[in-house]
């Protein structure tokens, strides 16, 4: 019955002891995204990322991206006095979720490789010079793609720079490539 005890007691020390050593981190990042998408202007919004770490050089990284931008257009025409033409204006808005891997290089720095899907939105409005209006809206979801530097320059900070891309396809395929950078809190 001794031995039993016994047993059981240095299995859950050792359960216990094991759990107390691991020890895990949390970074969470905010930062800046652009991307440029075609003949569009750039796009500007926020990427947020989180990173789990454990007692492995390889971990887990999350990425969130939004982004949006406005386009306004026009085109005019004279025909012998009689003026034509069209004004519109262009919102695309894109959001992304990725995920992936990380690898720690050594204590400062780590590299990162994610995938997920993207979705993009845009909305267009015309107005021609007769009043007459037309709006068109679509929406894509696709495949995307990620990769990045984390940078710890402290024990409790992180700066991390990265690409994003996919390809969306409303009327044609269009390109989506930009960057993110941000800074973020390790604990």
């Amino acid at each position: 019955m001794k031995a039993k005890i016994m047993m059981a007691a240095l299995i859950c020390g050792g359960l216990f002891a094991n759990t107390s050593v691991q020890a895990d981190t949390h970074t969470v990042s905010v930062g800046y995204a652009q991307s440029k998408v075609g003949y569009f202007k750039n796009i500007r919004g926020i990427n947020i990322q989180y990173r789990y770490e454990w007692d492995s050089p390889v971990s887990v990284i999350g990425s969130f991206s939004y982004m949006k931008g406005d386009n306004d257009y026009s085109y005019r025409v004279d025909f012998h006095g009689d003026p034509s033409g069209y004004d519109g204006h262009e919102t695309l808005k894109y959001y992304s979720l990725l995920t992936g891997p990380a690898y720690r290089i050594n204590n400062y720095v780590s590299i990162y490789a994610l995938i997920g899907a993207a979705q993009a939105k845009v909305e267009d409005t015309t107005t021609y010079l007769t009043q007459y209006s037309e709006k068109f809206s679509s929406s894509a979801t696709s495949f995307a793609y990620g990769a990045g530097v984390v940078v710890n320059p402290t024990e409790n900070s992180s700066v991390n720079i990265g690409y994003e891309g996919t390809n969306v396809k409303f009327v044609k395929k269009h390109k989506i490539n930009g960057f993110n950078l941000g800074v973020g809190y390790r604990f």
